[in-house]
């Protein structure tokens, strides 16, 4: 089995300011101190797993809690664009409460998520465009290192899409995304293909 534990990334001052942050990596979308207490909580709390690798998107966000996740793990990282977060198009960078307000039939009136194919209409990708490129990366992880155990640092949204394909679900945001630096593990079969999908946004209480 290849094991995957999927790592939100800490608090990020856009985070905290709600604003949307999809590709985006300027000084706004850095940790913030409790973003960063945060990781190095979350270090702690995994540091009695053994991990075979560490990953990361290389946006600076996720860098940031990579860097503090090796603070507790002899561990080297290496980064891959395919687990970067969904790109938001013309919405990157935006207010969230303001685009919202201003578009309120584009997003989900309980989770306040855009709906699936909101972004793909911006300019952006849509969880399907997301799930292809994870899915790559997830194939070519299985098959070259079919009995690891594999550490992800990547992001909300990106975290969602490959829990709902491991599902086999249709898209939809009546799956919340995970919160920062939880947790979310995800076991695929290499002898079958069988994906599962054994725990989602499992966190460390920071208090």
């Amino acid at each position: 089995m290849t094991t995957f534990d999927w790592v939100r990334h800490g608090q990020t001052q856009a985070n905290v300011d709600q604003i949307m942050q999809g590709q985006l990596d300027t000084t706004a979308t850095h940790l913030t101190v409790r973003g960063l207490q945060q990781a190095e909580h979350l270090a702690q709390w995994l540091q009695g797993e053994h991990y075979d690798q560490l990953i990361s998107s290389p946006l600076h966000r996720t860098r940031q809690t990579t860097a503090a996740l090796t603070t507790m793990m002899a561990l080297t990282p290496s980064f891959d664009d395919r687990l970067m977060e969904a790109d938001y198009g013309d919405w990157t960078g935006k207010s969230l409460p303001v685009i919202s307000e201003q578009r309120p039939q584009d997003f989900d009136t309980v989770t306040g998520e855009a709906l699936p194919d909101v972004l793909a209409s911006i300019g952006g990708e849509s969880y399907l465009a997301i799930q292809h490129r994870v899915g790559q990366w997830l194939a070519e992880q299985v098959v070259d290192h079919p009995a690891d155990h594999i550490l992800v640092v990547s992001h909300g949204l990106t975290i969602k899409a490959t829990a709902l394909l491991m599902l086999a679900a249709p898209a939809t945001t009546a799956l919340p995304e995970p919160t920062n630096t939880s947790v979310t593990r995800m076991v695929i079969d290499p002898a079958t293909g069988h994906r599962y999908l054994k725990f989602y946004s499992v966190s460390p209480q920071l208090t």
